[in-house]
């Protein structure tokens, strides 16, 4: 009786498989597709925004002068806020904030300012650790701008 229970178990979960897959294929599910180019005539940094993200939409961006659309990417900031509270007043939790400003000319001119957050817990961190996560958290923060910058790009390049 267990091998039939076991046998009935399997079938059921390649069932419910098949019919996620069906699923996900009948809602013409599709992932954004990374190959393809953002074609604009001309890409304006600003000097605050690190050398990361120049390199990353260097990739995906590429300037032609047949096209009429003008990217400036300016203002990139950078801030770390701490909570601080408890017994012995130390900080208890981290804010690190990421945000970049997009300006798009194509007719008309459309602002866009993009922003990422990461929180972390630094009850049980010492400072050097802390100093060390948000390091990390920063070049985080940056490849999800990258990924935001992109997605908006893509999303916008037909207007």
């Amino acid at each position: 009786m267990y091998l039939c229970k076991r046998k009935a178990n399997k079938f059921r979960n390649l069932a419910t498989i098949i019919f996620l897959n069906i699923t996900i294929l009948g809602c013409s599910y599709s992932p954004i597709n990374s190959d393809s180019q953002i074609i604009v005539s001309k890409v304006n940094f600003d000097l605050s925004i690190p050398e990361k993200i120049k390199n990353n939409l260097n990739i995906f961006i590429k300037e032609n002068q047949a096209s009429s659309k003008e990217v400036n990417i300016a203002e990139f900031e950078f801030k770390e806020n701490n909570f601080y509270g408890g017994e012995n007043l130390g900080s208890l939790e981290s804010e690190v904030v990421g945000s970049i400003k997009i300006n798009t000319r194509n007719d008309e001119e459309h602002t866009k300012k993009i922003s990422s957050t990461r929180r972390f817990n630094t009850q049980s961190l010492n400072p050097l650790a802390q100093k060390e996560l948000v390091r990390l958290m920063r070049i985080e923060i940056i490849e999800d701008l990258n990924k935001k910058i992109i997605l908006y790009l893509k999303a916008n390049e037909d207007k």
